[in-house]
C-alpha cells in the first residue's frame, strides 16, 4: 500500500505483515530461553556402586536409573530408583552381571529432562574390561586382558571396542580389538583419553570402563627420565654401601680385624732356638733283673 505525501511517495507495510513481526517478537524469547536452559547430565557416573553427581549449578533434581540387558532391545526404568532424589541407587551388581546389563542414569528438574549418562566400571568385572595405559613416544598402549571371561565365553565374537579422544574433546571410536592394542602416530606432549567397552557382534554389552587419561611422552623427555632413574638407581646404591661401611667400621671393628689378620706361622729358627723340655725327651729304660729261685734266711 502506497501514499502520497507532496512529491513523497511512503511505503505503508501490509497488515499480516506487522502480525507477524509481533508473533516472532513474543515467540523468540521462549526460544532461546529453551535453548539455554538444556538440562546437562548427571556426571560422575560410576558403578560398583552405582553413584553420580548433580550437574554443576544445579539443585533440588530428581534422577531415574535405567538398566539395558544384553538381549534387550530398549531401555527400562529401574523401579526402586525412578525420580530418586538421592545420588545413588543400590543395584546389586552380581545380578546385573548375570545378563551384562548396561546403566544409565537421567536428571529431571525445571520441567526438563536431560541426556542420560551411562555408568561406567572403575574396578573391571567379568562383564567390564579391566584397563591399563603405557606410553612411549608417540604412542599409546591400551592393556587388555586376552583371558577375559567374556572373550574366553565367545572366542572372535567377543571384542574389546576401544574410544580415544584427546583431552577435553569428545571420544570417538577408534577401532576393536581382542586383545591389547596400541595406538600411534599420537602428538607428543599431548594427553589422550581412553574407554574401553565389550562388544558382542557389533552390539555393546556390560558396563565400559571409566575414562582414563595419560601423558604421551616426548623423545627427549624419555631418556631424560632414564637418566633420572639411572642417577637415582646410582645414588641409593652408594648411600646403602657407605651406611653398610660405617656400620662395620663403628660396630664390627673386632671381627673385621679377626678377618684380615693372616694365619700364623713359625719361623724354623724360632723353633730351633726354644729351649727342650726334658719331659719331652725322656724314654723310660728296661732293667734286666735276675730271677731268685731260693732265699734262704741269715744266721
Amino acid at each position: 500500500m502506497m501514499a502520497r505525501c507532496g512529491s513523497v511517495a511512503v511505503l505503508q507495510p501490509p497488515v499480516w505483515t506487522l502480525m507477524w513481526s509481533f508473533l516472532l517478537l513474543l515467540v523468540s524469547p521462549v526460544w532461546s530461553f529453551q535453548g539455554a536452559e538444556r538440562l546437562p547430565p548427571p556426571s560422575q557416573v560410576h558403578a560398583d556402586p552405582l553413584r553420580w553427581s548433580a550437574p554443576p549449578n544445579h539443585t533440588g533434581l530428581s534422577y531415574t536409573v535405567q538398566l539395558r540387558g544384553f538381549e534387550a532391545e530398549r531401555w527400562s526404568n529401574f523401579l526402586p530408583c525412578v525420580k530418586t532424589q538421592q545420588t545413588s541407587c543400590n543395584v546389586t551388581m552380581q545380578d546385573a552381571e548375570a545378563s551384562c546389563v548396561r546403566l544409565r542414569v537421567l536428571a529431571h528438574g525445571h520441567s526438563l529432562t536431560s541426556d542420560p549418562e551411562e555408568a561406567c566400571s572403575q574396578q573391571g568385572s567379568s562383564c567390564s574390561p579391566e584397563v591399563q595405559l603405557s606410553a612411549q613416544p608417540g604412542s599409546l598402549t591400551v592393556l587388555l586382558r586376552a583371558d577375559h571371561p567374556r572373550i574366553l565365553e565367545y572366542g572372535a565374537f567377543m571384542k574389546y571396542l576401544v574410544y580415544l579422544a584427546r583431552e577435553g574433546e569428545p571420544l570417538e571410536e577408534y577401532g576393536q580389538s581382542p586383545s591389547s592394542l596400541v595406538i600411534k602416530e599420537l602428538e607428543e606432549g599431548g594427553r589422550y583419553c581412553v574407554r574401553v567397552g565389550l562388544v558382542y557382534h557389533g552390539v555393546r554389552i556390560g558396563l565400559p570402563s571409566c575414562v582414563k587419561c595419560q601423558d604421551i611422552p616426548q623423545s627427549g623427555e624419555r631418556a631424560r627420565q632414564l637418566l633420572v632413574t639411572l642417577v637415582l638407581v646410582i645414588s641409593v646404591t652408594a648411600v646403602l654401601v657407605v651406611l653398610s661401611v660405617i656400620y662395620f667400621l663403628l660396630f664390627q671393628s673386632r671381627r673385621i680385624k679377626e678377618w684380615m689378620r693372616p694365619p700364623y706361622v713359625e719361623p724354623n729358627c724360632i723353633r730351633e732356638l726354644r729351649p727342650v723340655d726334658p719331659a719331652l725327651t725322656y724314654k723310660p729304660i728296661d732293667e734286666q733283673c735276675d730271677r731268685i729261685s731260693l732265699i734262704q734266711p741269715s744266721a
